[in-house]
């Protein structure tokens, strides 16, 4: 499986040698066209991710992933078809629920997964990650098709494919 999903990111990836705008706030010489995937790609991905989840989070298991916005590539919907426990079907959740008032009660107590197709800096994981703590959850790691963040957070990225780092264009801090 693992040498299927190199393969796959090999065929999206694109070098250059002048580095692309890939964010707010940062560049890279290498670009993942994340929106080349087909289906069956992702699904395979969400298959490789959604094992990984279950041996680094193990013995907790999530009871809900939470989509991030900029996230199109159903990474989510495919992680909750592929990791079930006891035939429990695991939710998913839109970030930008997170502002209506019944949302809020349903995070308290649960475990819960961050998705996002690709992770860069980390910063908008960090930020969800403040948010649905702050609102009783506790958060078992971050799940990405692409990871390309260049250190630890404050749990594990679980990514298909590490990518090429990138270059931050301002201070975070």
């Amino acid at each position: 499986m693992e040498n299927e999903i190199r393969e796959i990111f090999e065929r999206i990836t694109e070098h250059h040698s002048v580095p692309l705008r890939i964010g707010s706030r940062c560049e890279a010489h290498t670009y993942y066209r994340i929106e080349d995937l087909n289906s069956s790609n992702v699904q395979l991905c969400a298959d490789y991710v959604a094992e990984r989840i279950d041996k680094v989070c193990s013995p907790a298991t999530p009871h809900l992933f939470i989509n991030l916005p900029g996230s199109y590539t159903g990474l989510a919907e495919e992680l909750a078809k592929s990791l079930t426990f006891s035939g429990q079907v695991i939710s998913v959740m839109q970030l930008e629920e997170l502002h209506l008032s019944g949302k809020k009660g349903e995070l308290k107590g649960k475990n819960v997964v961050l998705v996002n197709d690709v992770i860069t800096t980390a910063r908008s994981c960090l930020e969800a990650h403040t948010k649905v703590t702050m609102l009783g959850a506790s958060v078992l790691c971050w799940a990405a098709l692409v990871d390309r963040t260049f250190g630890p957070g404050p749990v594990s990225v679980i990514a298909a494919f590490t990518g090429e780092p990138v270059i931050l264009l301002e201070n975070l801090v």
